[in-house]
């Protein structure tokens, strides 16, 4: 028996976390822009400062000193005044601010707030998922709705647990929540459909659990992971910037803008590279769980393990990738930027999996429910 009302209750609770998030975005991007821009004003203060107590041919010969990089790909500023050096903890920006001869923020800062925000969000995310199990009596994962608003809250329950031990990590936070409101602005859109009961094919199947459960992870991660991935090649991009232009003797590499002090709050693209390495190593043996239930299941629903349905094969081609690239990397030294791009390119093998291959291409997965 469906209870369409709480199935209304858990949509509500779906808006609501929309709203929460847009707040929770909003607080990160003004923490980024706000924090970048001081650290910028309290740059050039100093700069200014240490000119004019040296003579002018000092001043000019240690130009080179105001955009340094270290051996990690870090970066500082003068006298070690800009983002903390990747893997210090992440303090405090407003402590940061400090040294740098800025005025630290009074109160509660823009990304704590949107870090709180952000928890909200989440706290009732979960909540609109299990309210959509409750009102179904089954689990919320049947359809590409239900899909998407699961697997989202799954991403944005981790990244608040990486983010809680790695402050600096919060950072993200930006490039987290924007590509999950993303998503359930089209689930809401395009994908919402009523609570129903489950396709005769998918009754009274426990595999049903334990397979697309196994499924909503690994794609969890592969977001996540595609996210940080993205951030990674940003990140060393905007680093190989820095080097060239202090070689020639510039302050810092023009080009990049606003954008290069945003950067400069991140971790840098080592630190970035191994955190989603070790996503997309958990993502992987999700995927490869994924492929092993999804067998099982076949055999106990159309008895046989493999019938090259588009879903299987996809998923097939989503585990080679992903197979290629942590071997590529753990044995070939295939690192930096040309894993980053191997990585996505697994990402996209994920997005297609989920839309085209749901939407347009029928086979025996087709239980989108659009």
């Amino acid at each position: 028996m469906i209870d369409q009302q709480l199935a209304e209750f858990s949509s509500l609770l779906i808006v609501i976390t929309i709203v929460l998030y847009v707040l929770a975005l909003i607080g990160f991007t003004a923490d980024l822009a706000g924090t970048t821009a001081r650290r910028s004003d309290a740059r050039l203060a100093a700069r200014e400062a240490k000119e004019a107590r040296e003579p002018v041919g000092v001043a000019a010969s240690g130009a080179t000193d105001s955009a340094s990089v270290d051996t990690t790909g870090a970066h500082t500023g003068v006298g070690g005044t800009d983002a903390p050096v990747a893997g210090s903890g992440g303090q405090d920006p407003a402590a940061d601010l400090g040294a740098a001869g800025g005025v630290p923020a009074q109160g509660m800062s823009a990304q704590r707030f949107a870090f709180l925000i952000a928890g909200a969000g989440t706290a009732l995310h979960l909540g609109g998922v299990i309210l959509r199990a409750l009102a179904t009596q089954r689990v919320p994962w049947t359809n590409m709705y239900e899909f998407a608003i699961t697997s989202a809250a799954l991403v944005m329950a981790a990244f608040l647990v990486f983010s809680i031990k790695r402050h600096d990590l919060r950072a993200l936070g930006t490039f987290v929540v924007g590509p999950i409101l993303l998503l359930l602005f089209i689930a809401q859109r395009f994908w919402i459909v009523p609570a129903a009961e489950l396709t005769p094919s998918l009754q009274n199947s426990h595999w049903l659990v334990i397979h697309i459960g196994v499924a909503i992870l690994a794609t969890a991660l592969s977001i996540l992971g595609a996210v940080v991935a993205v951030m990674q090649l940003l990140q060393a991009r905007h680093e190989r910037a820095l080097v060239e232009k202090v070689a020639a003797g510039e302050e810092r590499p023009e080009h990049w803008g606003r954008f290069g002090h945003v950067l400069d709050r991140l971790p840098s693209s080592s630190v970035l590279e191994g955190l989603s390495f070790r996503i997309h190593s958990v993502g992987f043996v999700c995927w490869t769980f994924t492929l092993i239930f999804g067998a099982i299941w076949a055999r106990d629903a159309w008895g046989r393990y493999w019938n090259w349905d588009p879903k299987e094969v996809w998923t097939f081609v989503i585990w080679v990738i992903y197979a290629a690239y942590l071997h590529a990397r753990a044995t070939g030294g295939f690192r930096g930027s040309r894993a980053a791009w191997l990585a996505l390119a697994g990402f996209v093998a994920v997005v297609f999996n989920y839309t085209i291959v749901n939407t347009v291409i029928n086979g025996l997965h087709s239980y989108s429910g659009l």
